[in-house]
């Protein structure tokens, strides 16, 4: 039994679990949202856009979490960090669960005490509900790349590929599976549940992680945090996920305005996250202590990696958020038929992503980096392409075939990927190294459903101007409109063809591994 446990592979999956729930957490609330807002007595017309902070103050706060905890976790050692991030998570779960209750009473009599007047307790539960989600998302979003640098101390470098092609494809199908767990979830119990079913899970994952894995502590000095670059990145990065991810959330039943509509004030403020990005630059060319090393670029795979991995986070998520719009849009009869059957399609894609990240890692401890992510950027492409050529009559089955095709090629460029990162960093900077794999594909999805769909948007525009009739009745309305809707979205998956293309070019230029070398 303790042979068993104590192989690299248990502990892989051990530390699989909790981030599959973290990331799980940050879409599951989206099919739940009606429910809450019914719940906490909060009328949609006024409090939809407020309720859109449960999903995008997750996503904030899980994005954030990574800049500087995988650093934390090189300095202070990687287990005693991730025990932190499942209890963090953890009591973020109990209180979202709770938060209608004493947590908000206690609220008020914090407000009671330094203003006048009655707050509206709906609304205040709704604001404490979204605090406790981005408890939560901080532990969830640390858990994502220190577990990968777990996985790095596991494994020697030639082995590492696999591992770690895993945990970057359970991470990324959680939030897409995220939907359908909440849809089936709110079924058959309230959406209470989905906090509540956190806490048996984190205690059991905290126990054996405490008691089964290496502290993984530093054996030498590995330097000090460098908080002010840490605070200087996250202000860019929250900047840039309110600017772009506000108008855009990723909900299975959203319509293209709705996906679409970026506020005003998006370009200024992406203005502003690149000054605090060039500002962050600055301070790490000069700190004693960076939390990025920014000679690691200088690596020989770590440029072309990071860029590849951005596009393909923009490819991956232009799906995400097409295929659930051409169902709601072409093929659902109700809203509610939209919800559940995207959620069943999207699995389509991530499952077999998830999947084909064995073999991907598989062929790279083999063939190196550079074939299987040419190999799967080319069936991902491919995908792109067939899906592209979809029309009202496509049945659910040859999408599926479609979805499959491009999650396998997707899948496949996982693993090698993450480890051309991580294996070009010294294990000093291995956590930093780890968390920059995840958020050069966040900020890849973010910008791929914020640019794409507002191009959809531009793109509907023009043409239904020019396709509908100046005297059409209802239902030729309703026909030209279902015309234009195919074909935008069926122009994007074409574009996501062209993001997936574009990534071979620095796929290119991933330099296979020389040596087996230990951790």
């Amino acid at each position: 039994m303790r042979k068993w446990t104590s192989s690299p592979g248990f502990k892989v999956a051990l530390i699989s679990i909790p981030i599959f729930i973290g990331a799980l957490d940050l879409t599951v609330v989206s099919a739940v949202l009606p429910h809450v807002l019914v719940d906490l007595e909060i009328p949609f017309q006024t409090g939809m856009d407020n309720a859109a902070w449960i999903v995008t103050g997750y996503l904030l706060a899980y994005s954030v979490s990574m800049t500087f905890m995988g650093r934390l976790s090189d300095i202070h050692g990687r287990r005693k960090v991730y025990l932190t991030a499942l209890v963090i998570f953890a009591i973020g779960s109990y209180l979202a669960a709770v938060a209608h209750t004493w947590p908000t009473r206690l609220v008020l009599r914090a407000y009671y005490l330094v203003a006048s007047g009655r707050p509206d307790i709906s609304f205040l539960s709704l604001y404490v509900l979204i605090a406790a989600r981005m408890i939560q998302a901080f532990g969830a979003g640390t858990m994502v790349p220190v577990g990968m640098a777990m996985v790095g101390d596991l494994y020697p470098t030639g082995k590492r590929a696999k591992p770690l092609g895993v945990i970057a494809a359970v991470d990324t199908a959680g939030w897409v599976v995220g939907h359908l767990y909440g849809g089936i979830i709110v079924r058959f119990w309230p959406w209470q549940t989905i906090f509540w079913i956190n806490l048996p899970i984190c205690l059991i994952a905290w126990i054996l992680i405490r008691s089964l894995m290496d502290e993984g502590a530093p054996e030498d000095e590995r330097g000090g945090m460098d908080w002010l670059g840490a605070v200087l990145i996250a202000i860019a990065l929250s900047i840039l996920n309110i600017a772009l991810g506000s108008g855009a959330e990723t909900s299975s039943a959203a319509s293209l305005e709705e996906l679409s509509s970026l506020p005003p004030t998006a370009l200024p403020a992406v203005g502003v996250a690149v000054i605090f990005l060039l500002l962050f630059i600055w301070r790490q060319s000069r700190a004693r202590d960076p939390l990025i090393e920014l000679s690691l670029f200088k690596e020989s795979n770590y440029k072309p990696a990071s860029l590849a991995n951005f596009l393909i986070g923009v490819a991956l998520f232009i799906a995400i958020a097409n295929v659930p719009l051409f169902i709601n849009s072409l093929i659902a009869a109700t809203p509610e038929q939209g919800a559940w059957d995207s959620g069943w399609m999207l699995s389509g894609l991530t499952v077999p992503m998830a999947l084909a990240a064995v073999p991907g890692g598989w062929i790279s401890d083999r063939r190196g980096y550079r074939f299987p992510s040419l190999l799967g950027l080319v069936i991902a492409t491919g995908g792109f392409i067939l899906m592209s050529s979809w029309t009202q009559e496509v049945t659910y089955l040859v999408m599926g075939v479609h979805l499959a095709l491009t999650g396998i090629g997707l899948g496949l460029t996982m693993a090698p990927i993450a480890a051309a990162v991580i294996n070009a960093s010294p294990s000093e900077h291995r956590g930093t190294s780890s968390a920059l794999v995840i958020i050069f594909r966040l900020v890849g999805m973010t910008v791929g459903v914020s640019g794409i769909t507002t191009i959809g948007l531009r793109r509907m525009q023009i043409l239904s101007a020019q396709l509908m009739p100046p005297d059409a009745g209802f239902e030729e309305i309703g026909r030209v409109g279902a015309l234009v809707a195919e074909r935008v979205i069926t122009d994007n998956f074409w574009i996501a063809a062209g993001v997936a293309a574009l990534a071979l070019l620095p796929a290119l230029f991933l330099r296979n591994r020389k040596t087996n070398a230990s951790p």
